[in-house]
């Protein structure tokens, strides 16, 4: 019991003595120390972050880009390029089969194979850009557009008629 009595007389002198804080340097705050000449010429270098390491590039040799879409996207000289099967065939090949006459006109041409189609004013027929001009009951008038060896642009009219049935007289 001594020894505990011993300690705390001990712990409570040391407390007293801190809290009494020494004399005059308790009673005026504190002076903050002004930086020197020293301190003001040192270097200081920045703080440099660790720099990222960059993901290596996925490099395509030989083989497709699976991130690739499977069909190509169409450019504009793509769609020029593209053109419909009756602008492939030469008017030599086509005929007239019939002639509808109504509010809206048409035509049905067939190609040597036997493929058939329906045209109207304004559809591009042939190979030299041709264009129906006019359907007329007898007829169809394509306009064609085409260079010749000299490079200049000449304007051709051919006119696909209805071919007569044998047995059938014409008025």
């Amino acid at each position: 019991m001594k020894g505990y009595l011993l300690a705390c007389l001990i712990i409570l002198s040391v407390s007293v003595a801190g809290c009494s804080g020494g004399g005059k340097d308790s009673q005026q705050p504190a002076k903050k120390p002004e930086p020197t000449a020293a301190v003001a010429k040192q270097d200081i270098k920045p703080v440099m972050a660790p720099e990222e390491q960059k993901k290596p590039e996925y490099q395509v040799t030989g083989i497709r880009d699976p991130f690739l879409s499977f069909e190509k996207p169409l450019t504009k000289e793509d769609l020029k390029t593209m053109a419909d099967p009756l602008q492939k065939i030469s008017l030599s090949q086509i005929y007239l089969v019939g002639v509808i006459m109504g509010k809206d006109k048409r035509a049905l041409i067939q190609e040597s194979s036997g493929m058939g189609f329906i045209i109207k004013e304004g559809t591009l027929v042939g190979e030299n850009s041709g264009i129906v001009t006019g359907i007329r009951p007898d007829g169809v008038t394509i306009r064609q557009h085409f260079k010749d060896y000299m490079g200049r642009v000449n304007t051709r009219e051919v006119v696909l008629s209805l071919k007569k049935e044998e047995g059938v007289t014409g008025k």
